[in-house]
């Protein structure tokens, strides 16, 4: 215990010994270990957090090394999952971590299980707008506060901007469908199973090819720290965590939100608590569920 108060004394500055005390006995998840996800993690780790979800059916490969946090040549070479980098990366920093892993796709059952009954608060750092769907849907039916994280980097010839944006999401509060950060069409067409993607393009309907997005290292640091610090702020009680949290890289400037709730969300106001009644794993199912709200 006196070794961790010394480890953590500038923390504990700011904090106090009970705000270090909370933070080290959150459990936390984490969705998605890429270029904000690997940042997520080790910040986590340096700050004292010990119990650790992580989930992620990726591999290393070469384009990650410009900003994945942990990865090496080696691990391009060996294919080593990225839910096998972000662990070791844990355990470099605080050996006594207990971390599970899950190399799987959100939509499986021991990754919906796992995040239903194990961490308190779960961050979000995917790319695509099903899996926050499914995340936001969860979070909302179980009582778990929701961090999502976004970059995005636009350059055309008439508009260039870089940026990102944080979205706390907590129960019966607000959400990412208050915050209009779900694209419920774009979700629909992820969740489709491949007959029904080959018969909606056979239509002529659709969102066209995907291409890789632009990644830089600094703005994925940028954003994921956003992210922790609005977890700091939740978990220590110093103030109220921000809904949302915008950066705009090209005037270098952060704002804050002042969404709200929508009066009539069905996820807010019908899903929160609802738990096994929500049911989530609907998702795990090939295609689109019957019911997707």
């Amino acid at each position: 215990m006196e070794q961790n108060q010394q480890r953590f004394s500038r923390q504990i500055l700011a904090f106090g010994k009970e705000g270090q005390a909370r933070i080290s006995n959150v459990k936390v998840g984490i969705v998605g270990l890429g270029g904000i996800g690997s940042f997520v993690v080790q910040m986590l780790a340096y700050l004292g957090v010990r119990d650790f979800l992580l989930i992620d059916n990726d591999i290393v490969e070469e384009s990650n090394l410009n900003r994945l946090i942990g990865a090496t040549l080696d691990d391009v070479k060996n294919k080593t999952p990225k839910v096998e980098v972000a662990t070791k990366l844990i355990y470099s920093i605080n050996p006594d971590s207990q971390v599970k892993k899950v190399f799987k796709n959100l939509r499986t059952e021991e990754s919906i299980d796992s995040l239903a009954y194990i961490p308190q608060i779960i961050f979000g750092c995917v790319d695509n707008d099903s899996a926050r769907l499914i995340l936001t849907e969860l979070s909302a039916a179980y009582n778990k506060t929701l961090i999502d994280s976004a970059t995005e980097i636009i350059l055309s010839k008439d508009y260039q901007e870089f940026g990102g944006r944080v979205i706390v999401a907590k129960p019966g509060e607000f959400c990412l469908l208050c915050a209009e950060e779900i694209d419920l069409e774009v979700a629909r067409q992820e969740l489709e199973s491949q007959e029904e993607s080959l018969y909606r393009k056979s239509l002529g309907y659709g969102l066209g090819e995907t291409v890789p997005s632009p990644a830089v290292v600094s703005l994925n640091g940028t954003v994921a720290s956003l992210a922790v610090t609005e977890f700091l702020m939740l978990v220590t009680g110093l103030r109220e965590p921000h809904y949302r949290i915008t950066y705009k890289g090209m005037r270098g400037v952060f704002r804050e939100s002042l969404d709200k709730k929508r009066p009539h969300c069905i996820i807010c106001n019908y899903l929160v608590g609802k738990k096994e009644q929500a049911d989530i794993k609907r998702y795990l199912k090939q295609g689109l569920p019957k019911d997707l709200r």
